[in-house]
């Protein structure tokens, strides 16, 4: 899966390796590119590289140092363990001489992502924290622990997040803005939506965990590859710093076409240790078409409606692990400290699996990805969601309440 790459022209196409699926019409941003280094480059041999288009486009004179024109020739830099490269911007002659070295891996055009949510309602109540905490619908009492998610993180990868909504109790704080030329506010309302799902004191989860905003996706709900893979480079780092590895999870409510640098960038951030939780997509199509919901390292969560049937515009496939409550869900929203707002889609799907994740870390000492997902999996009510769609395990969360 992850050799497939986006044909960036007729000469690239010959030097890339593997099948090269079309991009949608209008999400690649032209010139615009991501490229992936081998995966034993040494730190050395990737500045020479660097140093090399930086002279390759001619920026260097004699007042200029290859810093300050990478800067210009740069947007963004990666290192997350075996995934290093960057992003920037070049024409179509340098581009086909970086795709033919030998020390890159692969060459892929930067595209849009976007938020995953759908149409917004009117302000009824959430049925979804009720849902997840019984085997069985229709009943409306969420029951949990009282831990509820104290002293774990949600990096809540999105639009921003209001901290100062009165949902988080102080518990918020901004984490790393990507967006040029917007402030770290959340100008869209999505992501404080989220990551109130996630660790809202009434409205979310886990009610006392702690949420760091990682802006990726400006006031419309989009964002470039890049950028969000700059968001994941810059969490993995400032959890490792912090030592909340063991104690911190990510979320992406966000998606678009098949990228093999984003699904690579989520594959290396849960190798350093980190749950991340990625919305299916609203396609009503196979997962495996888009990212990051086909990354498999990934928790990969599809949608549900209040009578347990897959949501009509959810998406389905192997790659999905589990469903959670995703139509009309109620939560936090910007324009007052007070806000909410209820809305659909995958987006709202994936932060109660997120929320989960981090109440289990907190309740049950959960500490790798893999001991997380597989208590999700194994907690959940399977059998239950209509309609699943072909290929998608039938399993909706459960948060063990009851046991």
């Amino acid at each position: 899966m992850f050799s497939e790459l986006i044909t960036l022209s007729a000469l690239i196409t010959a030097v890339l390796a593997g099948p090269i699926p079309t991009p949608k019409a209008g999400d690649v941003i032209t010139g615009q590119y991501i490229v992936v280094m081998m995966e034993d480059i040494t730190a050395p041999n990737f500045q020479a590289h660097r140093d090399f288009v930086v002279n390759k486009l001619g920026f260097v004179s004699k007042r200029d140092t290859v810093e300050a024109m990478a800067e210009s020739t740069f947007t963004h830099t990666f290192n997350l363990g075996k995934l290093k490269g960057y992003s920037g911007r070049f024409d179509d002659a340098t581009i086909e001489e970086i795709a033919s070295r030998p020390e890159v891996a692969y060459v892929e055009a930067d595209k849009i992502m976007t938020t995953q949510a759908l149409v917004t309602q009117s302000n009824v109540p959430s049925w979804g924290l009720a849902r997840i905490s019984h085997r069985n619908q229709g009943l409306t009492t969420f029951v949990y622990d009282s831990s509820a998610g104290a002293g774990t993180f949600a990096y809540v990868v999105d639009t921003g997040v209001l901290t100062t909504h009165t949902q988080f109790d102080g518990r918020a704080e901004v984490g790393y803005n990507a967006i040029s030329g917007e402030s770290n506010a959340d100008g869209n309302g999505h992501g404080t939506h989220v990551a109130a799902t996630i660790a809202g004191s009434t409205v979310g989860v886990a009610k006392l965990a702690s949420v760091i905003g990682v802006k990726v996706l400006n006031a419309s709900g989009s964002g470039a590859t890049s950028g969000i893979i700059a968001g994941i480079n810059w969490l993995v780092s400032d959890a490792q710093g912090k030592s909340r590895i063991g104690r911190a999870v990510a979320n992406m409510s966000l998606g678009g076409s098949y990228s093999a640098s984003l699904n690579n960038a989520v594959a290396a951030a849960v190798s350093s240790g980190i749950p991340f939780i990625v919305a299916a997509g609203n396609s009503n199509a196979n997962a495996a078409n888009f990212s990051p919901a086909s990354t498999f390292s990934a928790i990969t969560v599809g949608a549900t409606d209040g009578t347990d049937a897959r949501a009509s515009y959810s998406n389905f496939g192997s790659n999905l692990d589990v469903f959670a409550p995703g139509s009309s869900i109620t939560s936090a929203w910007i324009g007052s400290n007070l806000s909410r707002n209820t809305i659909s889609g995958t987006s709202m799907a994936s932060p109660h699996v997120c929320g989960l994740a981090a109440y289990l870390m907190a309740y049950e000492g959960l500490k790798s990805p893999s001991a997380v997902i597989n208590r999700i999996i194994e907690l959940s009510t399977a059998d239950v969601v209509t309609n699943p769609g072909s290929g998608s395990s039938n399993r909706l969360v459960y948060n063990g309440s009851r046991q």
